[in-house]
């Protein structure tokens, strides 16, 4: 089983489908619509994608929730609900 892990996600909703435009030199993400100079800091991504490898081990993913509220990535809580 293979898992593809998001190389690129949107700084402002956490979306995958954020696309790099040369001709603007800007992120463009079509879920939210916003345009920023940079993606998701490396930092959250590399969060983001161990988490949807290991599972959430060390309780940060209620945090990004609140930032990124477009990240679509399911996880289970500790009472065993799956949560998007």
């Amino acid at each position: 089983m293979a898992l593809i892990s998001k190389m690129n996600r949107c700084a402002f909703c956490g979306s995958s489908e954020v696309v790099y435009s040369e001709a603007t030199g800007l992120y463009h993400c079509p879920v939210c619509g916003k345009d920023s100079a940079e993606p998701m800091p490396q930092a959250d991504l590399n969060a983001v994608n161990r988490i949807a490898m290991q599972g959430d081990t060390e309780g940060k993913m209620d945090d990004l929730r609140r930032r990124y509220p477009r990240l679509d990535l399911a996880t289970w809580t500790k009472e065993d609900r799956l949560q998007f």
